[in-house]
C-alpha cells in the first residue's frame, strides 16, 4: 500500500514539474519574459565605411532600417552628424552582343561594348523583337538511373569460413549446445 502512494506522489510531482517546463517555454517563446517582444525585431545594422581621423576618433557610414546614419564615433561616446535616406544603387546592363563568325575569315570579333543604363537596354530589345525569346530553349539534359550497374557481392564460403555469418559456424555452435545438454 505504501509503494503505490509513494508512485503516486513521484508521478504527480513529475507531472508538475513537466507541467511548469513547458509553460515557461510558451512564455520564453511569446517573448513574455526577458527582454520583451521587441527583442525579435532586431534592426539590421550595414556598415558602408569607416575613417579613422585621430587618435581614437572615426567617422563611420551606416545603414539602418532604410536610413543612412553618419556618425563621429570617440572612445566615449557616438553623435549623429548627419542622416537621411540610402541610395537606391543605378544598375547598369550591357547591351547583347552579336558574336556571329564573319564570312571572309571565319573569325569571331567583338566589339568593345560600352555600358548602358538599363531602360536603354530594354527599349533596344523591345523594338528589334518585342514578343520573341532572345535565346532558344535548352533541352533537358538526359537522365540516367543510378546505382544500376553495381552488383552486390556475394562472398565464397571460404571468405565466411569463421564469420557469424557462416552457417558452418551456426551448425558448430549448436553442436556444441546439444552436446552440453546430452553429457
Amino acid at each position: 500500500m505504501d509503494t503505490v502512494v509513494v508512485a503516486l506522489r513521484v508521478a504527480l510531482s513529475l507531472g508538475v514539474v513537466l507541467a511548469l517546463l513547458w509553460v515557461l517555454q510558451r512564455k520564453l517563446s511569446k517573448g513574455m519574459l526577458g527582454k520583451g517582444a521587441r527583442a525579435h525585431r532586431a534592426a539590421t545594422v550595414t556598415v558602408v565605411a569607416r575613417q579613422g581621423i585621430g587618435g581614437k576618433a572615426s567617422v563611420v557610414v551606416v545603414d539602418v532600417e532604410g536610413e543612412r546614419l553618419v556618425l563621429g564615433v570617440t572612445e566615449s561616446q557616438v553623435n549623429v552628424l548627419s542622416s537621411g535616406e540610402t541610395p537606391v544603387p543605378e544598375l547598369e546592363l550591357v547591351a547583347p552582343v552579336d558574336i556571329t563568325p564573319t564570312a571572309s575569315t571565319g573569325t569571331i570579333v567583338l566589339p568593345a561594348a560600352q555600358p548602358q543604363p538599363f531602360s536603354a537596354v530594354l527599349a533596344a530589345e523591345h523594338q528589334a523583337a518585342p514578343f520573341l525569346p532572345s535565346a532558344p530553349a535548352a533541352e533537358p539534359l538526359p537522365m540516367r538511373p543510378r546505382n544500376r550497374d553495381r552488383r552486390t557481392a556475394v562472398p565464397t564460403k571460404q571468405q565466411l569460413q569463421g564469420s557469424i555469418l557462416s552457417a558452418g559456424t551456426w551448425k558448430q555452435a549448436a553442436a556444441a549446445v546439444r552436446s552440453r545438454r546430452a553429457g
